[in-house]
């Protein structure tokens, strides 16, 4: 049982599911991907007979557990904060994290830059364009074992670079 097929050919389904449990689709998200982890974890430990509906479980219970904690927290709290959302910190990153988010990019660019052009295609193909190896194998004119090798090449190269500090 390959436990990816699994999940992504229900995957719109448990999400309607989760949206209408929890009333909130970024909520359902949220379910979805925390029972993903759960789904995986059980499964490579042992064998589902019906890993459907073992999913579609795990996936009922986050969805009702999250909207049990909101309604908690809706009679536990004052809906508009009590005029102390100004207390609150912010979420946003400090600069220091901006400067190091920005440090890091540019060392990845960098490191991108070094890579040969037809690993470095093969990559902006996977991760930026979001296509699967057997479409960068058929745009590239190369096997699918190849494709993925410049992939896996392309992100330990990466890696490598984004570990060294110049």
């Amino acid at each position: 049982m390959d436990t990816l097929q699994v999940f992504l050919a229900a995957k719109a389904e448990l999400l309607r599911y989760a949206t209408r449990i929890t009333g909130d689709s970024s909520e359902a998200a949220d379910v979805m991907q925390e029972a993903w982890l759960r789904f995986r974890a059980v499964a490579g430990a042992r064998q589902l007979e019906e890993p459907h509906g073992y999913l579609v479980r795990i996936v009922g219970n986050l969805a009702l557990d999250r909207q049990r904690q909101q309604g908690r927290a809706n009679r536990l709290f004052i809906p508009d904060g009590g005029g102390l959302a100004g207390f609150v910190p912010s979420d946003e990153p400090s600069q220091q994290a901006v400067l190091e988010a920005k440090d890091e990019l540019e060392r990845l660019r960098l490191a991108m830059e070094r890579l040969p052009a037809r690993t470095r295609r093969a990559f902006e193909m996977h991760r930026f364009d979001g296509m699967k190896l057997i479409e960068i194998a058929v745009e590239l004119g190369i096997s699918k074992s190849v494709a993925s090798e410049l992939v896996i090449d392309a992100v330990e190269f990466c890696k490598k670079a984004l570990k060294r500090r110049h």
